[in-house]
């Protein structure tokens, strides 16, 4: 009798062992609010920084190989991300490219690698229907002028009256960040309207992706407007 008391006892010590390692690192109840925040905080400030880094990329491949290159390099990027959005969406493991996904891609996306596709895209946009200088302008203000907003913006307290998703403070940031980088290879004046004209369409409620419809409206003020 003892015998069966003891394998009863070691079989739930087991399934309790299981359960606990099934567990998340807050135990089985959700992480605090407050827990949470800084756990979105933590990921939008490596995102961000990442986002940068990868516009500096971007931008530093134009430079070097000039226009023409630059933009077979970024057709061949869109190209490489739609194949990769392929093997994802079959269900197929890309090592690297999951590992940056999950590290990286907000939960939010569309679909897999969304914010590296329309980068590419939007910068190939740029470079196809825009001068090389005006063009770099655009990927450049996309890196900084966007990812600044979001990291000054995180910790922003006047909330936009039109998006109560965006502060002031992020507004600012972009602005200032996109007319300053703007301003190496275009006149000051010009960057800063840009830079006040797509600050203001990154606060829109648009629900499309910010790599896009940043270069779209710039292209749309250079061709439509005239803004130059």
């Amino acid at each position: 009798m003892s015998r069966i008391n003891s394998t009863k006892a070691k079989i739930r010590a087991a399934r309790i062992t299981g359960r606990k390692a099934r567990q998340t690192p807050f135990g089985n109840s959700r992480p605090s609010l407050k827990v949470e925040r800084t756990m979105k905080a933590d990921f939008e400030y490596k995102r961000q920084l990442f986002h940068m880094l990868f516009g500096g990329l971007l931008l530093i491949t134009a430079l070097f190989f000039g226009r023409e290159n630059t933009m077979l390099l970024y057709a061949f990027g869109v190209g490489v991300g739609i194949a990769m959005l392929h093997l994802k969406l079959s269900g197929s493991k890309v090592p690297l490219v999951d590992d940056v996904l999950e590290r990286f891609e907000r939960k939010s996306a569309k679909f897999p690698g969304q914010g590296a596709i329309m980068y590419f895209a939007g910068a190939l946009l740029a470079l196809t229907f825009a001068p090389f200088d005006f063009a770099l302008a655009i990927i450049a203000i996309v890196a900084v002028g966007d990812g600044f907003a979001t990291l000054v913006g995180m910790k922003g307290k006047l909330v936009l009256s039109w998006n109560r998703k965006k502060t002031w403070e992020g507004f600012l940031a972009f602005m200032f960040s996109s007319a300053a980088i703007a301003s190496l290879v275009l006149p000051f004046s010009t960057s800063l309207a840009y830079a006040l004209a797509l600050a203001a369409a990154e606060t829109l409620e648009l629900n499309s992706d910010d790599n896009m419809v940043l270069p779209i409206t710039a292209l749309a003020l250079y061709h439509i407007i005239g803004l130059r």
